[in-house]
């Protein structure tokens, strides 16, 4: 009677593990061998776990989804959802998506209104 629910008890915990892994965006999906600059302006924003996310518009009209960092990290390095305003400016510093027709970048630094937010101060 034990292995069985043991083993019950093993598969619910690896299946309640799996959605949070496969929400979880790592470095290994961009190309961590180019450093990668955008200049657009803030559709949408979230900030919240597990990653605090814009939308944002480029000169040319594309639509890019920029990920920035766990909302605690965010917060230490003072970038918080006052900051940024839908319509906003913002400069983005990181690393684009590997296939080129995903645009989406993972954002190491963010500049908004002149002020540097240094999310990954590590990866720099």
């Amino acid at each position: 009677m034990k292995p069985a629910y043991l083993l019950l008890a093993s598969a619910v915990v690896a299946s309640t593990g799996a959605p949070a892994a496969l929400a979880h965006h790592g470095w290994s999906w961009y190309d961590g061998s180019q450093e990668f600059t955008l200049t657009a302006t803030v559709v949408e924003k979230e900030f919240g776990n597990p990653h605090d996310r814009m939308t944002v518009e480029d000169a040319d009209g594309q639509r890019w989804n920029l990920l920035l960092s766990p909302p605690a990290r965010s917060r230490r390095a003072g970038l918080t959802e006052d900051v940024v305003d839908i319509g906003s400016t913002i400069t983005a510093y990181g690393h684009r998506h590997q296939d080129a027709d995903t645009f989406e970048m993972k954002t190491e630094r963010l500049e908004v209104a002149g002020k540097l937010y240094n999310v990954y101060p590590d990866r720099s």
